[in-house]
């Protein structure tokens, strides 16, 4: 395999998990603050904390595997 397809594939899996872990720590929010609006008669107070907290949650994630990814790239440019 060429190193543009090795780049093109790594470049993919990057933002196919940062996709997904929005998606989870959104989904996780929601999930929670809906039970515990049900368990504790609040609704729908927990589901918008919640859904707040997993928004950034989702956000901090984007910044990680963003700041991995240009380490990486800054990395593999000084070996060159």
């Amino acid at each position: 395999m060429t190193n543009d397809r090795k780049e093109l594939f790594r470049n993919l899996s990057m933002v196919s998990s940062m996709g997904i872990s929005v998606v989870m720590a959104i989904g996780l929010g929601v999930w929670f603050g809906l039970a515990l609006d049900r368990w504790l008669g609040t609704k729908p107070w927990f589901f918008y904390i919640f859904l707040l907290i997993g928004i950034a949650a989702g956000f901090k994630n984007i910044y990680v595997i963003a700041g991995r990814e240009i380490r990486r790239n800054d990395d593999s440019d000084q070996r060159r």
